[in-house]
């Protein structure tokens, strides 16, 4: 039923969607953005919003003999209130509300708090600032560099958010961040708040987005960061953790807007020290990859190549930790979309293609190659729990993953989204016990913005 309930949608919004791409390339009016309020000081308000409806399917969840099929819903409101003008000086106020359902998951877990959470505020801050610099309290959304390590997973139908304070300094091509937040615990029956055990301080140090480079042949883009994270459980019987991650970011860029073939290479890295208990962390991860882009061919179609390692766990240390840890990352983004292996003791090798073969299509698609660093020690999710424990085998081939989605935007506002995935288990997730399954995924959805 779900299936035809879709290709009937399709079917009819095919004509709408023709009709919408063949009139004038005047931008549609948009009657609830920037509304005037009052004042010889600019004020404007504006309102928007998002509903998106998502249909899944699972065959061989997580590789193990589990089949399913779900639905999830979210919408979105948002006011945004601003005086003032960016260029100058400037004060906002802003919120986000949402309601997050999830139909049918019978999946371990059911409905969890990253699927559904109804009525909530996901954002409500206070912001100054002028130009790119800003000063932002309250409730927010926080995503730095690539989301590999902190970020907001829009997959997720309640975003991650938190609550703290963000101040933003740029001048020229530099530009200097630093937060002190708490994440917020989402409760699906009650009020959502600031997590009183976990707090998260970072700062870092780079370019400003979109600057040149400082000179020829230094990087595009360069940045230096220092993550602390400290979890205190309410419970005295859990250790205490405190993290230090730290580590930089930089890409190279070659190519401008009229050269048929632009080129980048980006490496990635970082040290994690700390303590959990009585224990010391000592860890570390890295990932470089190599970009290509054909700006003049048919599409702009793109290709990145890329390897990434995450340290696992030396059973032979007592005293000692190494198996790194993400921290608040946009999982759904990095080590493929079926979010089955995580980073933790694995290596990843990775080809991601995009490709517009038309205005309204977007089209990606990615093959993953996950390995094993240590044979004494197993692999990990993408929230750092373990997902299979060692075993006697020393096989280090973990799982190949398959990825193919696309978006189609039936008009300005409209868009259908569509794609899945395939995870076929190698020699280390094939011994038993116990047998794993090639996972089958598959989604459909739509979404209207306005």
């Amino acid at each position: 039923m779900r299936v035809i309930r879709w290709l009937l949608a399709l079917l009819l919004t095919v004509p709408y969607a023709a009709r919408a791409q063949s009139t004038s390339p005047t931008p549609p009016r948009e009657p609830l953005k920037n509304i005037p309020i009052a004042g010889a000081r600019p004020v404007t308000l504006t309102i928007g919003g998002q509903a998106r409806w998502r249909e899944e399917f699972f065959r061989g969840f997580n590789t193990l003999d589990i089949d399913d099929d779900n639905a999830q819903s979210r919408l979105l409101i948002s006011a945004d209130l601003v005086a003032g003008r960016r260029q100058r000086l400037y004060g906002r106020v802003s919120t986000e509300l949402r309601d997050d359902q999830s139909y049918g998951r019978s999946l371990p877990g059911g409905a969890r708090p990253q699927d559904e959470d109804r009525h909530d505020i996901q954002t409500l801050q206070l912001e100054v600032g002028r130009k790119q610099s800003f000063l932002r309290v309250g409730r927010q959304e926080v995503a730095l560099a690539q989301q590999r390590l902190i970020g907001v997973a829009d997959w997720s139908n309640t975003r991650r958010s938190s609550e703290g304070v963000r101040l933003m300094l740029v001048r020229g091509p530099v530009a200097f961040d630093a937060i002190d937040a708490r994440p917020v615990i989402v409760r699906q029956r009650l009020g959502n708040h600031a997590d009183s055990t976990q707090r998260f301080r970072t700062l870092s140090l780079g370019s400003a987005p979109n600057a040149k480079p400082l000179a020829r042949g230094l990087p595009a883009v360069w940045q230096a960061y220092w993550y602390e994270q400290a979890i205190h459980p309410a419970n005295r019987t859990t250790a205490r953790t405190y993290r230090l991650t730290s580590g930089g970011r930089l890409q190279w860029q070659w190519g401008g807007a009229t050269t048929r073939l632009a080129r980048a290479l980006e490496f990635e890295g970082a040290l994690q020290r700390g303590t959990i208990g009585a224990r010391t962390l000592d860890a570390h991860f890295w990932i470089a990859e190599a970009q290509l882009q054909w700006k003049h061919a048919r599409g702009a179609p793109s290709l990145a190549l890329g390897i990434e390692e995450a340290s696992g766990e030396n059973p032979g240390t007592g005293t000692q930790l190494e198996a790194f840890a993400v921290l608040y990352p946009a999982a759904h983004a990095h080590g493929g979309y079926a979010d089955v292996i995580g980073r933790t003791n694995v290596r990843e090798l990775h080809a991601i293609t995009t490709w517009d073969p038309f205005h309204a299509l977007n089209l990606r698609g990615a093959l993953y190659h996950f390995s094993r660093l240590r044979t004494d020690d197993g692999v990990y999710s993408k929230q750092n729990s373990v997902f299979r424990a060692t075993n006697a085998t020393n096989a280090r081939h973990v799982a190949d993953e398959l990825d193919l989605t696309g978006i189609w935007h039936l008009a300005s506002h409209w868009r259908v989204i569509f794609g899945g995935a395939i995870v076929k288990p190698g020699a280390f997730l094939n011994a038993p016990p116990p047998f794993a399954r090639t996972e089958r995924w598959g989604f459909v959805g739509t979404t209207v913005i306005f």
